[in-house]
């Protein structure tokens, strides 16, 4: 892996699917959100979508939903 790449955070849950942003990180940021994303299940959830505009979802849809980061393959 690349010392910085592109991921895009999304959420599933019953209201629909929302693709956050594709962002730049490094290998160290991308381990940090790894991390962070153990406890997301905890307490609601905000994010910036890739057509920009803004999500919040409160606590009870976050329990119900699923939160999948994806590595973005660029063509070579």
């Amino acid at each position: 892996m690349n010392n910085r790449f592109k991921i895009q955070i999304s959420i599933l849950c019953e209201f629909g699917n929302y693709y956050g942003e594709i962002i730049q990180v490094s290998l160290e940021q991308y381990r940090n959100i790894i991390e962070l994303s153990k406890n997301y299940y905890e307490t609601g959830f905000e994010m910036a979508l890739e057509d920009g505009s803004f999500v919040i979802l409160p606590p009870d849809i976050v329990k119900k939903s699923v939160l999948q980061i994806n590595i973005i393959k660029e063509d070579v």
